[in-house]
């Protein structure tokens, strides 16, 4: 517990300090956007270690896949991606939020990356309208799940957008983006809602994943949403790889799972 407090600390310190240089333009001097451009956080410091997820995903090999980056923040993850698929591969960037698809965009263009589409919605189990709630120092971690949602909108600097939701499913049908070879979902609580909502491509692609299991306060619901994604994913025929323990997951093992860890599924 005391640890998992420290991270949050750090996590919103990380965050408020970052709005101060959110217009600073420099090239990041380590991990994985190592020698990339990039406006506004603090990957100018060079003592910054690489996260687990980080080193996992620097040992992947994606050049000429189509990767889907869904929950793409200011495009970090969607820049490494676009330089590891190459020029042959492909990059979709999902973001609801429109001013963090602008800083995507900036980011792009600071490194004249040509193979990333950018997708201003949001992605679930059905298309609708949705509203996301975010905090407005720390944008990054908006959500439109319910649970997460009502959680944000309790401090004092929550706002709300009205966002656009469509499925995976719906999109390659209307042949709007290529099918995907490997999709990372960070999306705040919403992971089942956009497996659902690719069923048919997990069906008839089965393309690998990596999914961050948000965290929550509420742990009974946690806990059992966990239950569902490892369920859906085992059903569908997806061996789970739980990447800071190094270690296979299935039902009886998810309880080693702790928050805002990550799943490989292949």
């Amino acid at each position: 517990m005391l640890e998992r407090m420290y991270d949050l600390i750090r996590f919103h310190l990380y965050s408020m300090i970052s709005h101060y240089f959110e217009n600073q333009v420099y090239t990041v001097r380590c991990g994985l956007l190592k020698g990339l451009k990039r406006k506004g956080g603090l990957g100018f410091i060079p003592i910054m270690k690489m996260t687990e997820e980080e080193k996992f995903l620097a040992n992947l090999k994606l050049e000429g896949q189509t990767v889907f980056d869904v929950g793409a923040f200011t495009g970090l993850f969607t820049m490494f991606f676009a330089r590891a698929v190459g020029k042959n591969g492909k990059v979709i960037a999902f973001e609801p939020n429109p001013s963090l698809c602008f800083r995507i965009k900036e980011n792009l263009l600071l490194n004249k990356f040509d193979n990333v589409k950018i997708m201003q919605l949001a992605l679930g189990r059905e298309k609708k309208k949705e509203v996301l709630a975010f905090p407005s120092m720390i944008p990054g971690v908006g959500s439109i799940e319910e649970h997460e949602k009502a959680r944000i909108l309790k401090q004092r600097s929550a706002r709300t957008i009205e966002v656009d939701v469509d499925t995976i499913d719906n999109l390659i049908a209307a042949e709007k983006v290529p099918a995907p070879d490997f999709i990372k979902i960070d999306v705040q609580g919403a992971e089942l809602d956009v497996l659902i909502g690719a069923s048919n491509t997990i069906k008839r692609c089965k393309p690998k994943l990596l999914i961050e299991v948000h965290s929550i306060p509420y742990i009974n619901w946690k806990n059992k949403n966990l239950q569902r994604i490892v369920d859906f994913l085992t059903e569908k025929g997806y061996s789970l790889y739980h990447v800071e323990s190094e270690k296979k997951i299935n039902s009886d093992t998810i309880h080693t799972i702790k928050a805002d860890e990550h799943l490989y599924c292949f």
